[in-house]
């Protein structure tokens, strides 16, 4: 093997690598509607699909560090080219059955096409073609290089951002921020004298249009709802800001089925103490509990308005 052929190899392997960790860093920036998108597809429930994103981001910064360190490398070469084989059919099959503008191969910074991000798939794979008879780079430290690589992609996707059900073990199930003078106050204003919740169970989100935790939360009720076929009157929202906002909230996250009451910043504020989002679970008039967006999980929706 000639430099040039031998610094050529080393350039595409060490940008592979680079490419894998750089696409399961934006994934994790954006993690919550990554887990929302394989949501989508209807093949399991919320808490499975945290778990399934947090693998595919693991998997693609364990690649990526092995690639680049030349440890254990059929091994991340093989995992690699199952990997992009894995995602171009589904890609495929988003390109054939479904119409989304963004299939979060990037998370939600870098918006790609399902047909571009095919493209991608396979150039990575006639790349990873070119680099597949390289072996593994012998040095003192090997074992500890691979461990730590370990620990670089479990850490961060695992401990440092949990899955829900995770999150809520070690924190509170129920926030504080919630000011039931001030909501008795809004309820009797003349605005809302058509609004009841004496017959039955409600959710009521308290948000901002241009919040972004407030539109990953609603894009998350939305699909639970919907995979879960639960009655959409159920779910009410009291919102504020502009009406080009609101209109933007409720097309970004398929909430148009809600019913939305618009309300003024001062009193969203008072109510939950400026906390947004913040969810008030309601039965027959009686505020039982409130959760905020780390706490709306699939079973707590669910149970509530089923």
């Amino acid at each position: 093997m000639n430099k040039f052929e031998k610094y050529l190899k080393a350039v595409i392997r060490i940008g592979l690598g680079l490419f894998f960790i750089v696409s399961a860093i934006l994934k994790l920036l954006s993690l919550d509607n990554f887990e929302l998108y394989i949501y989508s597809f209807n093949l399991m429930n919320l808490t499975l699909c945290g778990l399934v994103a947090r693998a595919i981001i693991a998997c693609e910064l364990l690649v990526g560090i092995l690639l680049i360190i030349k440890v254990k490398y059929k091994f991340a070469w093989w995992l690699t080219l199952l990997m992009l084989i894995g995602f171009s059919l589904l890609l495929i099959y988003v390109i054939l059955f479904r119409n989304d503008s963004n299939c979060h191969c990037m998370g939600d910074l870098v918006e790609i096409k399902p047909s571009m991000s095919l493209i991608k798939n396979l150039v990575g794979i006639a790349l990873l073609m070119c680099v597949r008879k390289e072996e593994d780079y012998q040095f003192r430290y090997k074992t500890l290089a691979l461990v730590l690589a370990f620990v670089a992609a479990l850490v961060p996707t695992f401990i440092l951002f949990p899955s829900g059900d995770i999150y809520n073990l070690f924190t509170k199930s129920e926030i504080q921020d919630f000011d039931e003078t001030a909501f008795n106050a809004l309820m009797a204003d003349s605005t809302m004298q058509d609004i009841r919740f004496d017959d039955g169970n409600y959710i009521v989100g308290v948000v901002s249009s241009r919040c972004q935790y407030c539109r990953t939360g609603g894009l998350k009720i939305s699909e639970i709802v919907k995979h879960n076929e639960l009655d959409t009157s159920r779910v009410i929202y009291f919102i504020w800001g502009d009406s080009t906002s609101i209109r933007e909230f409720q097309t970004e996250t398929q909430s148009e089925s809600f019913r939305f009451i618009t309300i003024s910043p001062i009193q969203a504020i008072r109510v939950v103490n400026g906390h947004f989002p913040t969810y008030l679970f309601i039965s027959d008039d009686d505020v039982k509990r409130t959760s905020d967006l780390r706490h709306l999980t699939e079973k707590n929706i669910s149970e509530h308005l089923k």
